[in-house]
């Protein structure tokens, strides 16, 4: 039935319409109108008052990365929309479907350079975000909404950015009700699936790389069960851990920052590697070094987007899929002369002695800390990640069994985990939330403890405090030793901050005192800090920082 209303009702109709039920904001006035269309859906579309744009633009990425749909944040132009950018980047990079509604300047001083003018075709344009619209008029409005849900969502999902003019949002028009555009997923030729199934057959060391951000709600169940039915080996790819099970019998550990040197080799010495859904991109591939760019004939790669499809390796099969529905097909496909049974155990028996924590000299042992959390959470905790030389004891040792588990920039973005961890609560209110961080990155978003106070939220947040922005400090060391500069920290008392902020804190030094602190945390039934003081000295899980130079 056809109505009629200002931009602000229309648009917020249309989300609406689309299943939108939360919305992230730090509210402007370029777009006062939207959100006065958002007053008559409050009972419906839950609107989160973040406390900084790139905090509300983390949690709509997020949003996007844990359910599939797109995440919704509005800022204001200009100075709102700088803020928000490392939002988009994030969800660019991880492949997080995202919608960006800015406010923009009114429509006649376009392009004098006026009060906070930015403009967003160049700021965002591709390879950005996957596509950018400015509203020329409000009958406009579900046409650009319905189109800007299906770019974000097909193919390899990413954010989209929608420039609002503040007169368009008063202007007045007749609109409809809208609907989600389907997405056509592309036909997996059976000729390609019976080459593929041959090549793997003919090999003798396969192994499977899987990643990406195209997945259904389970993950990769049906490729876990082809990967285990043909005990052919599979690792994941940067920061996408909880896309499989990691105690499945042929699960061999993630490409990223921490990995397993035997792992690396593994990738090195296969003869045959499928990658279904990942991008080979710069940290799965330890710069590009642990796959020969050359070497063509070892990749078969499987990947929603055409463009990417020897981008950077040149496969030797190359199949435009959907990665769930090419899971699908393969799911029940049998390799009838398999010669790989010592090679798949190897690569399993490498990543179970490599999670397996070794006894740390230091304490706090962040070893035994972890086994703690794996002993004592749920298998449906989520798990938010910050950037950081922190993560790799997160990375190494926690066993993900639940998909979708995982939250975490592969744009390596800092300040990402507390944000992450809110929306996580939001969207999963039952699931037990713990973000981690380092004390660089804590301080990056500390500021939405306040958001967690006003609406209830109530993640477990980790601290990992070594004093330094722990990366840098390692590549400093490594590169330029003993000329230490700029990477020291200053604190401030984190005890005092989470009390002003209403939030649970405790104290660690030794591992010995986690658990009781865990359980007043969760007790507590508020948002929570605990904070671990790490040896410095203790630079990853592999090395200390005496190491570097030797």
């Amino acid at each position: 039935m056809e109505k009629k209303s200002y931009g602000g009702k229309i648009l917020a109709d249309c989300i609406r319409d689309l299943g939108v039920n939360t919305v992230f904001t730090v509210p402007g006035e370029s777009f006062l109108p939207a959100l006065n269309g958002l007053y008559d859906h409050k009972k419906k579309i839950n609107v989160i008052t973040c406390r900084h744009e790139s905090g509300a633009a983390n949690m709509a990425e997020a949003w996007g990365k844990l359910s599939g749909f797109p995440g919704v944040v509005f800022v204001t132009r200009g100075p709102g929309a700088c803020h928000a950018s490392i939002g988009v980047h994030t969800a660019m990079q991880d492949s997080s479907p995202m919608i960006m509604f800015i406010g923009q300047i009114h429509s006649k001083h376009i392009g004098r350079e006026a009060f906070q003018e930015v403009n967003y075709y160049k700021m965002f344009g591709h390879p950005f975000s996957k596509a950018v619209f400015e509203i020329k008029n409000a009958k406009s409005i579900p046409n650009i909404i319905k189109n800007a849900f299906h770019i974000s969502t097909s193919g390899r999902p990413g954010p989209v950015i929608i420039s609002l003019p503040e007169n368009i949002l008063e202007q007045y028009a007749k609109y409809k009700p809208i609907k989600l555009l389907k997405n056509n997923l592309p036909k997996i030729p059976q000729s390609k699936v019976n080459k593929l199934l041959g090549l793997i057959e003919k090999s003798s060391k396969p192994l499977i790389i899987i990643g990406g951000g195209d997945w259904s709600k389970d993950g990769a169940k049906d490729l876990e069960y082809f990967a285990n039915s043909n005990n052919i080996p599979y690792a994941v790819s940067f920061r996408r851990q909880s896309l499989v099970n990691s105690n499945k019998s042929c699960y061999i550990g993630d490409l990223s920052t921490s990995v397993d040197p035997k792992l690396v080799q593994s990738i090195k010495d296969s003869d045959l590697i499928l990658v279904v859904g990942a991008r080979l991109g710069e940290m799965t591939t330890s710069g590009y070094s642990t796959i020969n760019v050359n070497h063509k004939s070892k990749i078969i790669h499987i990947y929603p987007d055409p463009k990417e499809l020897g981008k950077v390796y040149k496969p030797l099969l190359g199949i435009r899929a959907n990665s769930s529905n090419f899971s699908k097909v393969i799911r029940n496909k049998k390799i009838v002369n398999i010669s790989w049974h010592e090679w798949s155990t190897n690569c399993r028996s490498n990543y179970i002695k490599y999670s397996t924590p070794p006894h740390y000299s230091s304490e706090p042992d962040m070893g035994k800390i972890m086994q703690i959390l794996r002993e004592y959470m749920p298998q449906n905790t989520i798990i938010t990640i910050d950037a950081g030389n922190f993560s790799g004891w997160i990375q190494r040792f926690w066993k993900y069994t639940k998909a979708k588990t995982q939250l975490a920039p592969t744009s390596g973005a800092m300040g990402y985990s507390i944000p992450a961890a809110i929306s996580a609560k939001i969207a999963k209110k039952n699931s037990p939330v713990i973000a981690f961080c380092g004390d660089g990155g804590f301080m990056m978003s500390s500021q939405e403890l306040a958001t967690c106070n006003q609406y209830k939220i109530k993640p477990i947040i980790i601290i990992i405090n070594n004093k330094m922005l722990g990366t840098i400090r390692m590549h400093q060391e490594k590169n330029y030793p003993n000329r230490k500069i700029a990477t020291d920290l200053v604190n401030p008392d984190f005890k005092i901050l989470s009390k002003g902020y209403n939030a649970h804190y405790e104290n660690i030094k030794k591992h010995s005192q986690f658990l009781g602190a865990l359980k007043r945390s969760i007790k507590s039934n508020k948002a929570s800090v605990i904070e671990i003081e790490i040896d410095p000295e203790q630079i990853t899980t592999r090395q200390r920082l005496k190491d570097l130079n030797n």
